[in-house]
């Protein structure tokens, strides 16, 4: 959705999210636990020695809709165009 729009490139994967929000594609909220996401995302691929294993049972069980609420707003946009 963002290298459709005519804005510069996210420096990072957060970013893409503060881009999306910014242009009235995503709300606040979600953008920001996106954002939170991506976050733990890093955390988890470069500290894998490291996991807190209860931030990965709280994601597991109350966030998981946030990626449906993602995709959901993909789905939209890619059929309004």
């Amino acid at each position: 959705m963002v290298a459709g729009m005519e804005v510069p490139p996210p420096c990072s994967m957060g970013q893409t999210f503060d881009i999306l929000e910014q242009a009235g594609v995503l709300s606040t909220p979600l953008a920001s636990r996106l954002r939170k996401a991506v976050g733990f995302r890093t955390l988890a691929v470069h500290n894998d020695d490291a996991i807190n294993w209860h931030i990965v049972f709280n994601i597991a069980h109350h966030h998981l809709a946030d990626f449906t609420s993602f995709a959901k707003v993909v789905i939209t946009r890619l059929d309004a165009s």
